[in-house]
């Protein structure tokens, strides 16, 4: 029995050390497939011989983990589909100061900027986050 809770808590604590090794790799960001399956790989690494994993749970969690990308992926894509479908409308944008105070900027939307999964709009000729834009409609 004692050597099962030790057993635990060392693939505890291994799981715990990779993870946190994958959080300071990617500094920030999300996890992809890729750390998932080194998350699981350690996992059965580690697993008691005397009490084996239920493969079971990792296929409905590799089912949850790749719907969950998808949904990601599906929600950059509407973002971009979103933004390149502003082109040519009347925009108000409003945009934070130094001093906490809001500059409103208005004009229409002359082309999309796509980097890095980042949509900026492109008003009088200056690139604008698509989190700045307030009210939308169609050109004069």
């Amino acid at each position: 029995m004692a050597t099962d809770s030790i057993n635990n808590y060392l693939s505890t604590a291994a799981t715990t050390a990779t993870t946190t090794a994958a959080q300071t790799k990617k500094s920030g960001t999300s996890l992809n497939m890729d750390d998932f399956l080194k998350l699981m790989v350690a996992q059965l690494q580690n697993q008691d011989m005397n009490n084996t994993a239920d493969t079971s749970q990792y296929t409905t969690q590799m089912a949850q983990f790749s719907m969950v990308q998808a949904l990601t992926d599906l929600t950059e894509l509407s973002k971009t589909t979103y933004s390149l479908s502003m082109i040519g409308k009347e925009v108000t944008l409003a945009e934070s100061k130094a001093d906490g105070s809001l500059n409103v900027i208005t004009g229409t939307v002359e082309g999309v900027n796509l980097f890095n999964g980042d949509a900026q709009i492109i008003v009088n000729g200056a690139n604008y986050p698509m989190t700045s834009v307030m009210e939308v409609g169609l050109a004069k």
